[in-house]
């Protein structure tokens, strides 16, 4: 199997005093780009600030990578770096064609899936169990056959499904009591995040898919990688699932609890990223911790 040696590792042979070929053409070229500079018609201190300039160049080129720099700043000036979810220049640099059957469909007609996983508090697991997830993970990892993305991001905290899950509940209970104390709680926690700044980190695990590169691909000699029937799209599909139901058990026997995004939950995901609500290296609040602090302050407050 091949691997791609990194760019800063690679072996460069060394010509003449510690430069390379393509180091050498930059000094040969700016040295007679100097020459020509020197020659023209105009004023000697003119001529020699020229020179020397093109000199400087040719050294910046040659010593300090120059030629990457202005092309980092050029991609950097050239790409889009501000617009809407409904720009057309961000949603070409994005590279997501449509969003459907719960899956990412890129314009390279690659396909991508997400599965949000449920964090565990590995701290507070026994030695026995900490060995056992720890082993489970790196089977999981090692028996890999695909690469997977791993993110994480640090998103405000909605209460909106939390406490709607839990009103009608308590309203059920038609007890004024535990009704008056679930509305306390509610503004209490209400308020607490938003004096606080809570945050809470989400853990998503983003699974590829090449459709060219498939098991039903590489069985199909009649594959045609522009266009897909609906067999052929079906039968992509399963091998699909079946990779993401894979991806889900083997996190399970690790002890983490994971969900599949649906269609309107990746649209959620992608759109989230042009609202301008995301922010990192904030502290997270577990809802149990606010709740003892509701509890002490309003024992406090007798």
């Amino acid at each position: 199997m091949a691997y791609d040696i990194p760019d800063e590792i690679k072996y460069r042979e060394k010509i003449f005093l510690h430069f390379d070929i393509k180091q050498l053409g930059y000094l040969v070229a700016f040295l007679i780009l100097a020459g020509l500079a020197y020659s023209l018609p105009i004023m000697q201190e003119g001529k020699m600030i020229l020179a020397f300039l093109l000199l400087l160049l040719g050294l910046g080129f040659a010593l300090f990578d120059l030629e990457r720099k202005l092309l980092d700043r050029w991609r950097y000036l050239t790409n889009p770096r501000l617009g809407g979810a409904l720009d057309k220049k961000i949603r070409a640099f994005v590279g997501i064609k449509k969003i459907e059957d719960d899956v990412i469909y890129l314009d390279n007609k690659e396909m991508r899936a997400v599965i949000l996983v449920k964090p565990l508090n590995f701290e507070l697991l026994d030695e026995a169990k900490q060995k056992s997830i720890t082993l489970n993970y790196r089977d999981f990892l090692n028996q890999l056959s695909h690469p997977i993305q791993i993110l994480i991001r640090t998103v405000n905290v909605s209460l909106a499904d939390y406490f709607s899950n839990h009103e009608a509940k308590i309203l059920k209970t038609k007890d004024e009591s535990l009704i008056a104390l679930y509305n306390d709680f509610k503004v209490y926690e209400e308020g607490f995040i938003k004096e606080h700044f809570v945050k809470e980190r989400l853990y998503y695990i983003v699974i590829p898919y090449d459709p060219a590169a498939s098991q039903y691909a590489k069985h199909r000699t009649t594959y045609k990688k522009v266009g897909y029937s609906e067999k052929r799209k079906d039968a992509q599909l399963r091998e699909f699932d079946e990779r993401v139901k894979i991806i889900q058990t083997k996190l399970g026997n690790c002890g983490l609890v994971s969900y599949r995004l649906t269609t309107n939950q990746l649209i959620s995901l992608i759109m989230s990223y042009f609202e301008g609500y995301i922010e990192v290296n904030e502290d997270y609040l577990w809802r149990i911790s606010t709740c003892e602090l509701f509890l002490k302050e309003r024992e406090r407050d007798g």
